[in-house]
């Protein structure tokens, strides 16, 4: 029988968001397991936690990262507001506000999008993702 995991977010050493300085806010990678990860991301105005992006694949810091094809991710808003901007086929950037309590759904293949902090104060995001991505260093 497994055991219970208890993780204090306090014990977690944060870290920067991917090629941003510290100010810009910082993820907090609480459990990552070969079936999913859980993170808590804290995003400072005017910042976004991952940039226009689609669930493929890129290289950071000597990391190949690779999406698998069924990827899903759910991001809740803990704290603080944020527009939530995606792209259509056709390239048009739609958008939509989010706050706390709500939840967005990012389903396998889904386009082009991101999660802008657009308010005033730092957004505070639970972050999941199933399965995770692989991570391959890049010799």
């Amino acid at each position: 029988m497994a055991q219970l995991n208890i993780v204090k977010t306090s014990d977690v050493q944060p870290q920067n968001i991917r090629g941003l300085p510290k100010e810009a806010g910082q993820i907090k990678k609480i459990i990552a397991t070969e079936r999913f990860f859980f993170n808590v991301d804290e995003i400072a105005p005017g910042y976004s936690p991952h940039h226009w992006h689609k669930h493929d694949q890129y290289v950071h810091e000597g990391i190949k990262v690779e999406y698998p094809a069924d990827f899903e991710e759910i991001y809740f808003v803990l704290s603080g507001t944020g527009v939530i901007q995606w792209k259509t086929e056709s390239g048009e950037v739609q958008e939509q506000q989010v706050g706390p309590g709500d939840t967005i759904h990012m389903p396998p293949d889904v386009v082009e999008h991101q999660l802008l902090n657009n308010g005033t104060q730092k957004i505070r995001i639970a972050v999941v993702g199933v399965p995770p991505p692989k991570r391959t260093p890049i010799k």
